[in-house]
């Protein structure tokens, strides 16, 4: 059967896709474990485009029902959060900039602002840096509260497109477009800290409640600095998962 869009509920071909795998993997036509039909085989199929095929995969990734091996497939974890948070399972830089079933509401567009720690961290030869605050959800309920700083340039360019959100998209995803080089990679560090007043009360938690602080600086492929992100998370709302695997090539003891 060939997988349309419900016109109706205006649902997208790779939501029903997704939902098709998940019923699937839930009654154990794929147990945990075991190795998920390729791409190609995927969208023979269902009769999918390719994209189709790879948004759903995506969205279960997020979801951590199944996880990538590089060289090898994607396979079934059979895991899901019994607390109802966003579970987010990240292998790759293209799944960062993708926020499968999430909203995103702009609370402060971009603006230029004096920062010179930011600037420098940059690598910018400037004080100025151009600031946009934003606040993702998930069902409804925000988790993350999240800066964006980027070069001044390049912050007028987004401000031009208005207040329209990314929706599951991000800002380093629209950013891109604007970008000679592609986003080559990201680096991340991650914080357990006590909330401040007005991020708690933006993430749904209590003032000095633990949560964490995520810090991503982006780099295109000369590597140069494109971006500097600070993000707030609620972690009773926000679930980090990452697959450790080891390479068949290490060695045994």
């Amino acid at each position: 059967m060939r997988l349309e869009a419900d016109t109706q509920r205006v649902v997208p071909a790779y939501r029903l896709l997704a939902a098709r795998i998940r019923a699937d993997i839930v009654a154990g036509v794929y147990s945990e474990g075991r190795k998920l039909p390729t791409e190609s085989e995927l969208q023979a199929a269902h009769k999918v485009s390719r994209h189709t095929v790879r948004e759903a995969l995506q969205i279960l990734l997020t979801e951590g029902l199944i996880y990538r091996v590089q060289g090898s497939g994607t396979y079934v974890n059979g895991r899901q959060d019994p607390q109802g948070r966003y579970v987010r399972s990240i292998g790759s830089l293209d799944e960062i900039i993708v926020w499968p079933d999430t909203t995103t509401e702009v609370l402060e567009p971009f603006s230029v602002v004096v920062e010179p720690s930011i600037a420098a961290r940059m690598g910018l030869t400037y004080i100025e840096v151009s600031r946009a605050t934003v606040r993702r959800s998930y069902n409804g309920v925000p988790f993350v509260l999240t800066r964006h700083y980027v070069d001044p340039t390049l912050g007028a360019k987004l401000a031009a497109l208005g207040d329209e959100s990314p929706g599951e998209g991000t800002v380093i995803g629209t950013a891109e477009h604007f970008l000679d080089k592609p986003i080559a990679g990201a680096r991340q560090e991650i914080t357990a800290m006590n909330a401040p007043e007005h991020e708690a009360e933006l993430i749904g938690c209590e003032a000095g409640d633990a949560i964490l602080l995520i810090e991503r600086l982006y780099y295109d492929a000369d590597g140069k600095f494109i971006e500097f992100t600070s993000s707030h998370f609620n972690p009773r709302r926000y679930a980090y998962r990452m697959e450790l695997r080891r390479s068949s090539s290490s060695p045994r003891r």
